[in-house]
């Protein structure tokens, strides 16, 4: 969101470059002043257009000018409006003309084919976008949300993953609990190149498909849109901006006015794409909506991701008319379309190879017709030339793509991606105590009434290979225990198959991990991923059992089910990013390096002290205030020929750099400047933690001052800790 006058400036200017008047004009837009009297009273209505009237003269503005801009202007001019019944109130300022008996007709005749679309297998993801109807039983949605529920490329092989099924609902309008919920039952299309998806449902009323533009967006710059789709809360944002705009409701169909702008390179899958900008004020449930020029009453793009508050992506319309896969998969265009050379013709000669003497119409649904013959034609520059001899040959000339009017950015794709995880988790054994041949007993809680307990009163969370207990006042592992097999033939059982963390987290490169809690403890035992994405970039979501420690085993499925069951928030804790990084992966690198053998009992968390600095963030449950450790620890165990060996380690996290709470310097919070790490008793270790006992096997085994002990302290060239 804007933070600076720069940022404003340049949001506002991006608001109003289409206006005649541009960005003077909305120190005297009346439209304003229509807002509700909750938001847009008349001393923040005041400071909001003394703020606009400095950012025009090049002044600075002080911070409640700026917060006034950003929640007066923004949702001034680009409002979020309900429908409800099929129907919408008509909103202010310049998207009044919406009001139109013709604008209102259109938009009414479009707002039934949008729907939400629905996990029913996935109770903490009930849904993950939306979709629109664009030919006969055919849905278009982005590939990142069908990608949810569904895997595969291109046209061939796609299915639904294993317990996981998907429907289309094209009602949850607000205040209302009916549905009209259909199945989808086909994968029919995930583009290679575009973040584009195409499903078949099965069952529809008399929804009509809607219809695509095939006129470049280049000429269809400044013309207003409405996005329809289920703006969902974004986590990462601002909460308070983001309940002013949508009224703190979520997750039902809104009407979202804007207007579309330039042409613009983002990064989507990994390449980059020649993208549509729009303006509307959208969020992540977005992913999937359609970008509808109210002009024309059509479509004119997909929306796929954005940057919030500063600019919106979507893959555009004619783009996709000259894509001859999509057109023969039934979607609906403005006018006959001929296929063409595109960019991303290798992208689907890998994902979906065919001899160059089939048709491109192989595919069609039997219910399209096929195109006419095209007609041969001399182009001009930029457009296409086709013969048919009878093989289609297509030719572009002078064109260049992508035509961006500004550098590739990274977009923000709006998308809730969870690692692959196997969400039964009845038949967990946890951790092993007799991994090594030899006991090595659960650390003891000396005060029990400290752990988060599931149902039937064990504080004990067992995953795969590890298990975990949780303080459920400072909702933080009290401690962590795993099995570590590093042997080639555990980490790899299954030779060909694809152990990378894409391989068995499904993952993508710019994917953001969005980890998720335990459901056989209560929610408020746990610091929900949202803590991590609203804690001002203060942390990383650092894994206590590393992902790598815990995937292992005999087949592939159970490295993957290792693998997944440590992004549960259970096993995550607060870490500076060089912390998490760093230090504590060269830690483990080191312990894991010095052992005789590759089988490792590890324990490890963080050192949860009184003193610990208050942080003050977001929860699931409202606003809430987490200690964060100074201080982690680790002992790792293994066996040599005279039996077992244990090494205690405690790393200093340093805070000095986090912003304790947005009004606090983090300076009154002084910790050691360096990091730190020591090798430390099993004993001192133990007094330090005071809730903490462990077993005479561990103890017993301690190597601090040993000859041992004193080989990994110079091997690491770290120090001992007193004791």
């Amino acid at each position: 969101m804007p933070t600076t006058n720069d940022d404003v400036q340049r949001y506002l200017r991006w608001l109003t470059q289409p206006d005649d008047e541009g960005l003077e004009s909305l120190s005297h837009d009346t439209g304003l002043s229509e807002l509700p009297t909750s938001t847009a009273d008349d001393e923040r209505l005041d400071a909001a257009i003394r703020a606009v009237t400095k950012v025009v003269r090049g002044d600075e503005i002080d911070d409640d000018e700026r917060s006034a801009t950003e929640a007066i202007i923004i949702p001034g001019k680009r409002p979020v409006v309900d429908v409800i019944n099929g129907t919408y109130v008509t909103p202010g300022g310049e998207f009044a003309y919406f009001g139109d008996e013709i604008v209102r007709a259109t938009l009414e005749a479009v707002i039934p084919s949008v729907g939400r679309v629905e996990l029913p297998d996935d109770p903490r993801m009930p849904y993950g976008g939306t979709g629109f109807l664009v030919g006969d039983g055919l849905l278009m949605t982005n590939r990142h949300v069908a990608e949810l529920f569904a895997y595969g490329i291109g046209r061939e092989g796609l299915a639904f993953v294993s317990g996981r099924s998907a429907g289309v609902d094209f009602l949850q309008e607000r205040d209302r609990e009916d549905s009209a919920m259909f199945a989808i039952s086909t994968i029919v299309m995930i583009h290679p190149f575009w973040d584009l998806a195409l499903l078949a449902v099965t069952g529809l009323d008399d929804r009509q498909p809607l219809r695509l533009t095939v006129e470049d967006s280049a000429s269809l710059r400044g013309h207003g849109v409405a996005v329809i789709g289920y703006p969902a809360f974004d986590p990462r944002n601002n909460v308070d901006l983001q309940n002013e705009i949508f009224n703190r409701t979520f997750n039902v169909k809104r009407l979202q006015p804007g207007r579309l702008r330039e042409r613009t390179g983002v990064r989507s899958f990994g390449h980059a794409v020649s993208a549509v900008a729009h303006d509307s004020s959208t969020l992540g449930g977005n992913s999937g909506s359609l970008v509808l020029d109210v002009t024309t009453g059509l479509v004119a793009g997909l929306h796929f991701a954005g940057r919030y508050l500063e600019a919106n992506y979507a893959v555009p319309s004619h783009e996709l008319a000259g894509d001859g896969r999509v057109v023969d998969a039934g979607v609906n265009f403005s006018a006959t379309t001929t296929p063409r050379s595109t960019a991303w013709d290798d992208y689907w000669r890998r994902a979906d190879p065919q001899p160059i003497e089939t048709s491109i119409t192989r595919s069609r649904p039997a219910h399209v017709a096929a195109s006419p013959t095209p007609v041969t034609a001399v182009a001009q520059t930029g457009e296409a030339m086709t013969w048919v001899v009878p093989l289609e040959i297509t030719v572009r000339v002078g064109a260049a793509y992508p035509p961006a009017t500004a550098p590739v950015v990274d977009a923000a794709v709006e998308k809730l991606v969870e690692p692959f995880h196997d969400e039964n988790l009845a038949g967990r054994s946890g951790y092993d105590e007799q991994f090594l041949g030899l006991p090595v007993p659960l650390p003891e809680v000396l005060d029990p009434s400290i752990t988060a307990k599931a149902d039937d009163g064990d504080p004990v969370l067992r995953y795969e290979h590890f298990s975990i207990v949780v303080h459920k006042q400072r909702r933080l592992p009290l401690f962590s225990c795993s099995n570590v097999d590093g042997s080639p033939a555990a980490k790899e059982p299954e030779p060909g198959r694809d152990y990378s963390r894409r391989g068995l987290s499904g993952l993508g490169d710019n994917d953001r991990e969005k980890w998720f809690t335990d459901p056989r403890i209560p929610a408020v035992h746990q610091l929900p991923d949202r803590f991590y994405n609203k804690d001002r970039q203060a942390f990383d979501k650092g894994h206590v059992i590393r992902r790598e420690d815990a995937a292992w085993g005999a087949t592939f499925d159970e490295v993957r089910r290792g693998n997944g069951d440590t992004y549960h928030v259970t096993n995550c804790t607060p870490q500076v990013g060089d912390f998490n990084r760093k230090i504590w992966l060269r830690l483990e690198n080191l312990v894991l390096g010095a052992a005789a053998t590759e089988r490792l009992c590890v324990f490890a968390g963080p050192v949860l002290s009184d003193d610990d600095p208050e942080f003050h963030g977001v929860a699931d449950d409202g606003s809430v205030v987490v200690r964060i450790p100074q201080q982690y620890w680790k002992i790792a165990v293994a066996r040599n020929d005279h039996g077992l060996e244990s090494f205690a380690f405690v790393l200093d996290q340093d805070l000095t750099g986090v912003k304790l709470e947005a009004s606090l310097d983090s300076s009154e919070f002084p910790v050691p400047p360096e990091w730190r790490a020591r090798m430390i008793s099993v004993a001192a270790l133990e007094q330090m933690l005071g809730e903490i006992r462990f077993a005479d096997a561990i103890r017993d085994a301690d190597q601090f001052g040993n000859l041992h002990g004193d080989e990994v302290v110079a091997m690491a060239g770290i120090e001992h800790y007193p004791g």
